[in-house]
């Protein structure tokens, strides 16, 4: 039977500069929801990846006294090196100068033009270079005499040059009723709602798709003058679909994981929601292609000083806190704490207290424990037998059973925090669990310590399951300890998985922090 499919995307992160923890938050988030899936028997498809072209792109290449492509090929390697120290695998790593992209978005861009979906004009407005924004004069906050972006506040230039035209008036009447018929598309109804009213009521303007004011970008119309070249989300948004080889002789991942799948999940932050909400169905029902899902948005980082950003030096860079804290740590750290619907303010002490109080002093405590005990009095392991439970280990089964349901809701629904939350939950009460029962007291009683300990060692494997997706070598190493070797559902509801099994938990996993 063909397994279920599920395909995930980050945004393709600007090279423009150095990599901070929003881009560490929101790749985490996708790889734990992709590993998730995974686990739920899905096949999956992770696609992340950088987004190489643009004005800003050849400012800082001009300012680094490189050519572009140089310059990408640079920042690109800063991506990938992240993403190894993190151990977050990918199926794909999109950039938008490699050949396949170029020609696909060359092929996209003329049957928009066939299609009369595309048409020629001229631009006037305000422009972000560093944001790849343009807003109208009403759209833009106005101090001083001089215009600034609503968000980040950088200056807007004037801007009057030919460009090539998308017709979004002609689909705004389609985004409205898809908005208003499809409630579960975006997971933030505050975004949603937003957009519904700055943009979509007010009816969508038409969307500049090209400029002739640089030329580091995908060339169209080659024999025309002047040059044009892909405004970047045009070229950006499709990186989604090249990463599957739409409009190739190789499309099997596509046909499988887009057209034919059964999930299509977008992550991002609230900031680009306008481009993959708004334009990105647009572009998809144009050209009548599937559209995403899911689109899973998420809040923003924020220190003292407000929103991340390099103009107000509160930048946090993750490299440092990777080498201090390690990587499994930094993953379920974010992954554990941030809630997707709200801006998450980071410190470094709330770190340290988080994984000392959910891995070291709660988990890793109960593992060692536990094992400990089960080594002293049971040197060929323990059993499971039914008819020896008592309440008070039945309430501990049927807790298991409640909290991973509830684990599975709130991962179906992408709130990661609330799934661990839960696993660390059902790891207090085993530790209830052991004050309540006594253990210690019960070597003259082996048949009941055996009953103790046998729950007790069902309950870890159920927390140390569903903290799998996101710790996923300390979690396979705890297996190893257990001497149980795999992760499944139905080994989860197997309690006789431990039946005479030897368990040796070789090194503290989850050291406490000082």
């Amino acid at each position: 039977m063909n397994k279920k499919t599920f395909y995930i995307s980050t945004p393709i992160y600007y090279p423009s500069g150095n990599l901070h923890i929003g881009h560490l938050l929101t790749t985490t988030l996708a790889w734990v929801y992709k590993n998730y899936k995974a686990n739920q028997n899905y096949d999956t498809f992770f696609v992340t990846g950088i987004d190489e072209h643009g004005q800003k792109i050849l400012k800082k290449a001009i300012e680094n006294n490189l050519d572009p492509q140089t310059y990408v090929d640079m920042q690109c390697q800063k991506f990938i090196d992240l993403w190894k120290k993190l151990d977050i695998d990918y199926d794909f790593f999109s950039r938008t100068t490699s050949l396949q992209h170029t020609q696909t978005i060359e092929l996209i861009f003329n049957k928009m033009l066939e299609k009369g979906l595309i048409y020629k004009g001229a631009y006037e407005g305000l422009y972000s270079v560093e944001d790849e924004e343009f807003f109208t004069k009403t759209q833009a906050l106005l101090i001083d005499n001089q215009y600034y972006h609503p968000t980040s506040k950088h200056l807007l230039q004037e801007v009057s040059e030919e460009s090539y035209f998308f017709n979004m008036e002609k689909f705004t009447p389609w985004i409205k009723e898809f908005f208003e018929t499809n409630s579960d598309f975006l997971t933030n109804d505050a975004t949603k709602k937003e957009l519904m009213n700055n943009f979509i009521n007010q009816g969508l303007s038409d969307l500049s798709v090209t400029r002739i004011a640089f030329d580091w970008g995908i060339k169209v119309l080659k024999n025309q003058t002047p040059q044009h070249v892909i405004y970047v989300w045009l070229d950006a948004l499709f990186n989604y679909l090249t990463a599957l080889n739409i409009y190739s002789d190789n499309d099997d991942n596509y046909l499988k994981f887009w057209k034919n799948g059964d999930e299509r999940v977008h992550v991002l932050a609230k900031e680009i929601s306008r481009f993959h909400a708004i334009y990105w169905p647009i572009f998809l029902k144009s050209l009548d292609i599937n559209l995403p899902t899911k689109e899973v948005i998420h809040s923003w980082i924020i220190t003292p000083e407000g929103k991340m950003s390099k103009s107000k030096g509160n930048v946090i860079e993750p490299l440092p806190l990777i080498e201090k804290y390690g990587a499994e740590e930094i993953k379920y750290f974010f992954s554990s704490q941030v809630n997707i619907n709200n801006d998450f303010s980071f410190s470094e002490d709330l770190l340290i207290n988080v994984l000392n109080a959910d891995l070291a002093n709660n988990f890793g405590n109960l593992l060692n424990r536990v094992a400990k005990m089960v080594n002293q009095s049971f040197e060929n392991g323990t059993t499971y037998i039914a008819s020896q439970l008592t309440s008070i280990d039945c309430e501990i089964y049927t807790l298991l059973k409640e909290n991973y349901d509830e684990y599975k809701l709130h991962f179906n629904e992408f709130n990661a925090d609330k799934a661990f939350k839960k696993a660390i939950q059902f790891s207090s009460k085993l530790n209830e669990y052991i004050d309540r029962t006594e253990p210690w007291k019960l070597k003259e009683n082996p048949e009941r310590l055996n009953v103790v300990l046998n729950t007790l060692l069902n309950g870890i494997y159920a927390v140390n399951y569903m903290l799998n997706p996101v710790l996923k070598q300390k979690t396979r190493k705890i297996n190893e300890f257990l001497n149980i070797n795999e992760f499944s559902e139905t080994k989860l509801f197997d309690f006789t998985k431990f039946d005479n099994v030897k368990v040796d938990v070789k090194e503290i996993l989850f050291p406490r922090i000082k």
